[in-house]
């Protein structure tokens, strides 16, 4: 009899001192962890900023949920970590709670580590961590506006019309790079645009230029006849696996029609 309670001792001294390492958190803290981190995980940011944004959104007090680390880590491999997240969840339990009840809960301040590839977040985490001491919440600065700004087709058409008769791709480049106008500033973040991604492509006389940004493609053409237009053509055109978004694709939309 006695060496079974010696036994027993010893047991719940190994289970008291597995459960006092593991890091605090609750059946709340995990759930709240487990849906913010599936909810950025997709559509994928482009950064370890983009996802704090998005895991900040909607979770505006910093008591309850507060983003704590960012690490990007860059990689062209869909299933490597892109990005990670050490972020806090507090669940005051019954601390704030004002009515009847039977039992108290204790608060609990949990931290979370979620990693993010290309398809979301990764082997099943978040998972539980110890917060680390002294850390203080981050805000990620805002993310600068992506798109083409409204004015650029009219200064595409003037761009074209004024180049010389046989332009390099280079040179065409050089003429939008100078004389394209400054972006705009957002008012909101107070950051200028990012600005867009130019193409340029010439064959035979004809001039093929594209501005993408936010999704959207602005298409210009100069035609060895002195054509010259700019228009957006419908995303299922340039989307990745159709015409595409490129000087060259530039010259195939002129005279593809869209889709019905």
């Amino acid at each position: 009899m006695k060496f079974w309670g010696i036994a027993l001792l010893l047991l719940a001294l190994v289970v008291t001192a597995f459960f006092a390492g593991q890091p605090d958190g609750n059946s709340a803290t995990d759930k709240k962890a487990r849906e913010v981190a599936e909810r950025i995980g997709y559509p994928r940011g482009t950064d370890g900023n983009a996802y704090a944004r998005s895991a900040l959104y909607g979770n505006t007090d910093q008591k309850y949920f507060a983003v704590l680390e960012i690490t990007d880590s860059p990689t062209a491999d869909p299933q490597k970590v892109r990005a990670s997240l050490l972020f806090r969840v507090f669940d005051p339990g019954t601390s704030e709670s004002t009515g009847f009840r039977l039992w108290d809960e204790d608060p609990v301040t949990a931290c979370y580590r979620a990693d993010f590839n290309h398809y979301g977040v990764t082997d099943g985490g978040p998972d539980r961590v110890r917060c680390p001491a002294d850390a203080r919440p981050i805000v990620p600065p805002p993310a600068q506006r992506t798109g083409v700004p409204e004015n650029y087709p009219e200064a595409f058409k003037t761009i074209l019309t004024a180049l010389p008769p046989t332009p390099t791709a280079d040179e065409v480049l050089a003429e939008l790079r100078a004389k394209l106008p400054p972006m705009p500033v957002d008012p909101e973040s107070k950051l200028p645009w990012k600005e867009p991604r130019l193409d340029a492509f010439v064959k035979d006389g004809n001039v093929g230029v594209v501005a993408a940004g936010g999704g959207d493609c602005l298409n210009g053409v100069r035609l060895a006849n002195g054509t010259v237009e700019a228009w957006h053509p419908p995303r299922v055109q340039t989307q990745p696996g159709e015409i595409g978004c490129s000087g060259q694709s530039a010259l195939v939309l002129y005279t593809t029609p869209p889709p019905h």
